[in-house]
């Protein structure tokens, strides 16, 4: 009896160490031979979609088994489309990554009713911000926060939805700001010659690529950058304040939080819920992998697109805090964001 007792450990044992083997193989080689599907949120020739064919041309040599990465473009209600495809239709089995418009996060948070939960995606790993910030001309009669409860500052912004008049209009319920915003215009470009031409004394919001290219403004001291509508401090401006930085009361602290959820998650990538566990862990250690490469970042540069990564497991840390708010933060953010006219 002990001799099959012995006999039947030594068969468990045996066939343990081949189903782990098997398994690890399985997890290692799963993407031999293999497609990945690159869902992209927007339209062809924007930055989301640049950044997304960047990775896909590099990712697949950091990816065991080097599967090939097609792109697919999907635009619809600001990434709205791509998302509940992700979320609802594409396949759970680690073929298919996406990368959507962050502001869908404000989506879900102000329509409930959404087909998505964007804290049960599985979330990869970023390959930049979408950093944007207050900008104030050298002719404001207020240049900073500050000086601007006590002196009337106009804001050019463009439409009702975005932070270029959100962020001002929520400074005035949160602060006591007296700022006047102006919409209707239709671009950066457009905002910032109203800025030049002296219709407006400060814009709400603006992009840290679009400032790339007016750096004659602070070289020539024109403009200041009084705060980023980031989660925190922007590292090409550390001095500069994030816009939660403004204010002290919690809950309205946490309001901005949501509103500035999306600079921070930027373009970020994400993979359908339910994926395999194994599967998402090899897809987050390219992903870390590529980004830390010299190749794909001398790339990067050469096509003007930014590198500032975040790991898969920070994004999903940063998500699932953003979308467990209580509903009187989120309250507290509609009412601040009401339009002011």
């Amino acid at each position: 009896m002990e001799m099959v007792n012995g006999w039947l450990r030594a068969l468990v044992a045996c066939v343990a160490l081949a189903c782990g083997s098997a398994m690890a193989q399985t997890a290692t080689d799963f993407y031999k031979g293999r497609t990945i599907q690159l869902v992209i949120g927007t339209g062809e020739g924007g930055g989301y979609d640049l950044s997304a064919r960047l990775v896909a041309q590099f990712l697949p040599d950091f990816i065991p088994g080097r599967p090939v990465i097609v792109p697919r473009n999907m635009p619809g209600a600001g990434s709205i489309a791509a998302a509940e495809y992700v979320y609802s239709v594409a396949p759970r089995d680690g073929t298919v990554i996406a990368i959507v418009q962050p502001t869908f996060l404000l989506e879900k948070i102000n329509d409930r009713a959404r087909k998505y939960e964007p804290e049960k995606f599985s979330w990869i790993g970023r390959v930049d911000q979408s950093v944007v910030m207050g900008v104030i001309w050298h002719t404001s009669p207020a240049q900073s926060v500050d000086e601007a409860t006590r002196k009337q500052v106009v804001i050019a912004a463009n439409g009702p939805a975005g932070t270029s008049a959100t962020i001002p209009w929520a400074l005035n319920k949160m602060l006591g700001a007296k700022y006047k915003v102006v919409l209707g215009y239709d671009s950066s470009a457009n905002m910032g010659l109203a800025l030049e031409k002296g219709e407006a004394d400060a814009l709400g919001s603006t992009s840290w690529d679009y400032l790339e290219t007016k750096r004659e403004w602070f070289a020539e001291g024109k403009a200041t950058i009084p705060y980023v509508i980031t989660l925190e401090r922007f590292r090409k401006l550390p001095d500069v304040p994030t816009v939660l930085e403004l204010v002290e009361n919690p809950r309205d602290r946490n309001a901005l939080k949501l509103m500035a959820s999306t600079s921070t998650v930027g373009r970020a990538f994400l993979s359908p819920p339910g994926a395999p566990p194994e599967r998402i862990e090899i897809l987050r250690k390219a992903f870390d992998a590529m980004v830390a490469d010299p190749r794909f970042q001398a790339e990067a540069e050469k096509r003007r697109l930014g590198v500032d990564s975040m790991t898969g497991a920070e994004l999903q840390r940063i998500v699932a805090d953003v979308m467990s708010q209580p509903e009187d933060v989120v309250e507290r953010m509609k009412e601040v964001t009401r339009p002011q006219l």
